[in-house]
């Protein structure tokens, strides 16, 4: 599986973004972590975009739990602006709350807001190709876009040419695959301002059922936390600096000196 945790516009895999009246919310973090900040009772939207010739079954965890047994099917170089929850017509919304600054509350909050979209590939049968080996005869299904190729036998099987790091899991009769894959720290001096993904309005999206099969594993996933619009970080065009000697505000960063009072800046 490949993860995404930066939400990358270019990239070839298909992935999600947070959005509110279908604009793009900016991301923000590093290292892997990527934060999106939004106000208490803000309804957004879960931005979907396929840019593969794969068809995907999407779906949703929302504070660590997944959202439904159910998913939305993605089509290829389909754009879809989610709203809702899978199971029932409530929008998407965030609200917050303050904790208390512990390392208990800090523990117990650690997956508040967190959205994970998986995305599982349309399965696609092809005419194989056999492989004879020491032991038993091996069988090429082609590459799933899970960073490996596929050779299965009747005794077991694995996924080879991983990308990064593996685990391996079990399916079943002996088969199994390997898995390809490469949270904000919250302070303040007496409470903790955290957000849930909550039920919101009435959503008038609706869906229809699909009757296509997809892999039982996770093709791609994507990662974002979302966090109160208090603990976003401060960027340069948002800190506004005033003067010391009549506190007036200095409004170009080529001032040297306060027009209004004459004072150094």
């Amino acid at each position: 599986m490949k993860t995404s945790q930066n939400l990358s516009v270019d990239s070839e895999n298909p992935q999600a973004w947070i959005a509110i009246q279908k604009n793009r919310q900016k991301v923000y973090g590093s290292n892997g972590n990527s934060q999106v900040y939004l106000k208490d009772g803000e309804e957004f939207q879960i931005e979907l975009f396929n840019p593969t010739q794969t068809k995907y079954l999407v779906k949703f965890k929302i504070n660590g739990n997944y959202q439904s047994q159910r998913g939305l099917v993605l089509n290829p170089g389909q754009r879809y602006f989610l709203d809702r929850f899978i199971d029932e017509d409530r929008k998407l919304g965030f609200s917050t709350y303050e904790v208390e600054n512990s390392k208990q509350a800090k523990q117990a909050i650690e997956k508040n807001g967190l959205l994970e979209v998986e995305f599982y590939a349309e399965v696609v049968y092809k005419n194989p190709f056999t492989l004879q080996g020491n032991t038993s005869t091996w069988t090429y299904y082609g590459n799933q876009g899970s960073g490996g190729n596929y050779w299965l036998n009747g005794f077991g099987g694995t996924i080879t040419n991983c990308v990064s790091g593996s685990t391996t899991t079990s399916i079943s009769n002996g088969v199994s695959f390997t898995n390809c894959s490469s949270t904000s720290t919250l302070t303040s001096d007496a409470s903790i301002e955290t957000g849930r993904v909550e039920k919101g309005e009435k959503s008038n999206q609706s869906f229809s059922e699909s009757f296509d099969s997809f892999n039982s594993w996770i093709s791609f996933s994507t990662k974002v936390q979302i966090l109160p619009r208090s603990q976003k970080p401060a960027e340069t065009s948002e800190i506004r600096s005033y003067c010391t000697g009549c506190g007036s505000r200095n409004k170009k960063q080529n001032w040297k000196f306060c027009p209004n009072c004459g004072t150094k800046i």
